[in-house]
């Protein structure tokens, strides 16, 4: 089986492993940490207006395959597109939905160690 995938937001953890889940919903805007000790995690967004974004924390982990690279914390959380920040501790992406054939956006790419 997998390690476990846990998100935490607000001090409050919510592990989508052990509820049997690869996905959840989460409200745009926000700044969410992925705890895992999996060597590579997909990331995507869904049915989001276009523009919209989130921001994963995402320790020890190091490669994202797309994405443009800035190089501050607070870059990262200027950016208008798909985004990734390598810190001392791990990755930091922001995930900017793009308009496709249907009405909502979507944003995809894959973290590694």
């Amino acid at each position: 089986p997998q390690p476990p995938l846990v998100l935490v937001r607000n001090g409050k953890e919510f592990n989508l492993t052990e509820r049997g889940l690869n996905a959840t919903n989460v409200r745009a805007g926000t700044e969410i940490k992925v705890v895992t000790e999996r060597p590579t995690v997909n990331l995507g967004l869904s049915e989001m207006d276009p523009g919209s974004w989130l921001i994963l924390e995402l320790p020890g982990f190091k490669n994202a395959t797309a994405g443009k690279e800035v190089t501050s914390l607070d870059a990262l959380r200027q950016a208008t597109e798909t985004s990734y920040y390598k810190s001392k501790d791990g990755l930091w992406v922001k995930l900017v939905s793009v308009p496709n054939n249907r009405r909502a956006g979507s944003a995809n790419l894959a973290v590694s160690r």
